[in-house]
């Protein structure tokens, strides 16, 4: 019996090390930013949301280096005092785009209720690849089905009332529609 309790919490020690935290690392697109030699060659905002505390900007951007060239979208989330910055790629951004159609289904057929609804693209316990990555989570929540949306790690959430999922995933695909013009 103490052999199988050890083992198991070798196992547990072990697992959990391998793993780097939800969150823990800057996504692909916010590691780009963050080289100084890479620049913002062109940018628009396409939504600038805000409820009651709650402020949402969004910007599409087009970030190049001498020898690469990223498009996606800079989020950022503000609530009080509590900021957070956000970038996603192309493939970060059409993920979310389509965890929030999933999710405002889900919402239409009753699902969430009193509680919050996410997307499995979201969850923390599934062993996604980008659930290493510092990018956009969100939730429906409660009987109006406010949208709360989340940097993935961070333990702020930024409500919006009165934004549906559908909504906003119809701006994050406006957004990375206008940066891939450029």
């Amino acid at each position: 019996m103490r052999v199988a309790a050890v083992f198991c919490i070798a196992v547990s020690l072990a697992w959990s090390q391998s793993k780097p935290d939800v969150g823990s690392e800057p996504s692909p697109m916010e590691a780009f930013a963050s080289q100084t030699e890479v620049r913002t060659t062109w940018s628009s905002e396409v939504a600038n949301l805000g409820k009651d505390a709650t402020k949402v900007v969004l910007t599409a951007v087009v970030l190049e280096s001498a020898n690469s060239k990223m498009r996606g979208l800079k989020i950022e989330l503000s609530i009080g005092s509590a900021h957070d910055t956000i970038y996603l790629d192309e493939e970060a951004t059409e993920r979310t785009r389509s965890a929030l159609i999933q999710i405002a289904g889900d919402t239409r057929l009753g699902l969430a209720r009193n509680a919050c609804m996410g997307a499995k693209e979201f969850w923390p316990l599934y062993d996604w690849p980008w659930n290493k990555y510092h990018e956009l989570n969100a939730d429906v929540c409660g009987q109006n089905s406010a949208l709360v949306l989340y940097g993935r790690g961070r333990r702020v959430s930024y409500p919006l009332p009165g934004e549906s999922a559908t909504a906003f995933a119809g701006i994050l695909a406006r957004a990375l529609a206008d940066a891939k013009e450029h």
